[in-house]
This record gives structure tokens, sequence and C-alpha cells, in this order.
């Protein structure tokens, strides 16, 4: 009697809960999109949607999601479209492609190898989501370059042309620019397309890594390196991009901006005045003499430190001797700081550094709590011409192959059969 009221009552409880985890799963299913014959379901949104969360440091809200549901849903649908094609060339992205890809992004997160899909789980993310999307973006490059085939070789004549208008900008302003880039594709979209711009900054605002959003939603040349365009100049961009450009400082970011293309948004990273071309390469090995301040300095106290760096740095007739002051003064901080590319350097310690020759001391400098003087002990310099006509071609390429990133996914959207449900 005992046993039959235990499998009674287990059969109950099972009656209970089947039904729930029916709904559940039947739930999981539902569909969020169908793209020619292809279900995209809502498992498959929420998944990248938790992947996006995590990498972009958007707080898991249900706010965060309502507003970022339609482009997750857009980006999920344009990589259907790219697998669709792909498979339709017969382009095959095999595992260990999938896993070479994957070690890239461990290696940017500073992962050890093969952490990342625990790194994932921890975080609620299930590591099929970023296999997908690295085998959609291994898949379209493919198919992109059997598109162009033959027509992405760049002429010593467009190199050429590229650098005589560098030449043409020196001594105007440029901006280190970041862009997240959507493109209209019908003038009915308009609307919808400025509607996804405005959330993602909002998101932006709320604190979301843009680099990330880039990566994610960007269709811009340079979305797989989270939309970083190098140094722009004006005129390089458009009108209406370098009107946005002249309205922000360094860390700001756009209202959505309206090409001819799409709608822009635009990240200042840095500014500057064109140099010019500069096809040398400099290394310098240094040595540093470091004074430190308190957390919380009083101008006179980093007036003085500055003046006895000053004072015993003119007793330093070499590196040997700066170090040895260094060392007398019971500095840690002080000593060889070993050999560096200068253009690698902050742009504050570039032109500091730039103009010493060996044996040189520079003027006192704020670093870090401290101030240091900088000595040069050994300077190279070599002529990089090849490589600053390469950098150029590689420039020009990436430019080409996304603006037929762009229209090849434009004519893919157009005749394809896509029906949201969401």
């Amino acid at each position: 009697m005992k046993k039959v009221l235990v499998v009674s009552i287990l059969a109950a409880a099972l009656t209970a809960v089947v039904p729930n985890l029916d709904a559940v799963a039947q739930n999981s299913q539902r569909i969020a999109a169908v793209v020619n014959d292809e279900i995209i379901s809502l498992r498959d949104l929420e998944e990248r949607m938790a992947l996006v969360l995590v990498t972009s440091d958007i707080p898991d809200r249900g706010d965060a999601r309502r507003r970022l549901a339609p482009q997750v849903l857009r980006a999920l649908i344009d990589d259907r479209l790219k697998l669709q094609e792909a498979r339709r060339l017969d382009i095959q992205v095999s595992r260990q492609d999938i896993e070479n890809g994957l070690n890239q992004i461990e290696r940017q997160l500073g992962l050890r190898q093969g952490n990342l899909p625990q790194f994932l789980r921890e975080r609620g993310v299930n590591p099929q989501a970023l296999m997908d999307q690295v085998e959609s973006d291994l898949a379209w490059v493919r198919a992109i370059r059997r598109r162009m085939r033959g027509r992405l070789d760049i002429g010593d004549d467009e190199i050429d042309e590229a650098l005589a208008r560098i030449q043409e900008n020196v001594g105007k302003p440029e901006y280190r620019v970041a862009e997240i880039f959507l493109p209209v594709d019908r003038p009915d979209r308009d609307a919808e397309t400025r509607r996804v711009a405005e959330r993602l900054l909002g998101q932006i605002r709320s604190g979301a890594s843009f680099n990330v959003l880039a990566r994610n939603f960007s269709q811009g040349v340079a979305a797989a390196v989270g939309g970083d365009l190098g140094w722009i100049r004006e005129g390089q961009l458009g009108a209406e991009i370098d009107s946005a450009l002249g309205e922000l400082q360094p860390g700001q970011v756009s209202e959505p901006v309206r090409s001819a293309a799409g709608y822009h948004l635009l990240l200042i990273l840095d500014s500057r005045v064109n140099p010019g071309l500069d096809n040398r390469e400099v290394k310098v090995t240094l040595s540093q003499l470091f004074l430190p301040v308190s957390p919380n300095p009083s101008a006179q106290e980093v007036t003085s430190q500055q003046q006895l760096a000053r004072t015993m740095s003119e007793a330093a007739a070499n590196c040997e001797d700066l170090e040895t002051l260094g060392r007398e003064a019971g500095s840690p901080l002080s000593g060889s700081l070993g050999t560096v590319d200068v253009k690698a350097l902050p742009p504050n310690l570039r032109r500091v550094i730039g103009p010493l020759k060996v044996g040189q001391v520079s003027p006192p400098v704020r670093s870090g709590n401290g101030i240091a003087v900088l000595m040069v002990c050994d300077r190279q310099e070599h002529d990089n011409s090849d490589e600053g006509r390469l950098r150029i071609e590689r420039q020009l390429r990436a430019e080409r192959f996304a603006a037929e990133s762009r229209r090849y996914l434009r004519d893919l959207r157009r005749t394809a059969f896509v029906d949201v449900r969401r």
C-alpha cells in the first residue's frame, strides 16, 4: 500500500509539472522570424541577446532587452541570409575554422586558449550563439571574396592619389574616429533605421561599449575592429560627417548623422593637426628619473618636484648617470624603460620624446603619481616608405570590400522572403 501511495503521489506531481515543461519548450520554439524557408526561434533570439548583453556590458534588464530586440533580430536575419548564400555557393566553414575564430576572440579577451566556453556559460550565455556568429562572419567573407574575384587589386595610381590627398591636408584638423554605420537600403526604412540608431545611442549613453556594439550591429568598413576608422581628415567622409565631427570633443558620441548611404554614430577617440606623411620608423631606448608626489598634490608640491627633477637631471651626462641618480633618490620607478617605438607612445610623450637626441633629457613631465624626466639612450631610425604604401593599400582594399558587402547584403534582403513575427 505504501508503494502504491508513493507511486500515486509521483504520478500526480509529474502530471502537474509536465504541462509546465511543455509550455516552456513550446515557448522557446515559437517563431521570431522566417527567412526564406528557415525559422529563427525565440530561443535563437534570446541566446543571441544574452551574448550581446554580456559582451556589451549592458545590464540584463527588461527595458534593455526590449530596446535591443529589434536590432538583434535584424542581425540574426542578416546572418541567416549570409549562411544561406554561402550554402548556395557551396562555401564550407570547417570546425577548425570556427575554432581559430574563437581562439582569436579569446586572445582579445585575455583568456587562456579553450576557456571561452566556460567564460560564456558562467555569464549565462550559450557558447553556440557565438559559434554561429563566427561561422556566419567567416562564410560571408568568403562569399564576398568569391564575388569580388579580381576586383580587390589596388593599383599604384590609387595609392599615389591617396598619399597625395594626405599631403594636401597637412596642418588641417584630423580626428581619430570610431563609427557605427546602419545603411538605409530603401526610403521606406529610413525612420526605422534612425530608431535603431537612437536605441544604440541610448545604450551607449547608459554605459554600453561602443566598440562591442559596433562589432555586433555596424555594417561599416571597420565593424570587425570595433568601428575604429583610424585618422579621418576633413572631406574624407562627406560634408555631413565633417559637420558632426567639428562639434565633438574626444570621448563624445554624435547624434545619428544621416549621409547618402545611411545613419552614422560617431565616437571621437582623439584629435590632432595632420602631420603629413612620416615614413620613418623610430625606436628609442629610454631611461627615466621618477620622483613621486602624493595622491592629491598641491600645485606647490608639483612645482617643487618638477624643479628638483630638472636640477637632478642636469647633473646626468648619460643614461647610467640618470639611473644612478634615481637609485640614490630611492625611487623604485626610476631606471631603464627598454626600447619602444615612438609611434606607439601616448601623444603627450610622443611630442616630448620625438625631438630628443641621444643623451638629451626631456623637461619634467607629469606621469601617473609622479614627475618623470626621460633620457634617450639610443635612437634607431630607418625609412619605411614601403610599409606606408602597404597600409594605404590595405585601407583602400578594406573600403572596397565593405562597400561590396553592403551592396551584396542589400541585394539578398531585397530578394528574400522575410516574415518577422515577434
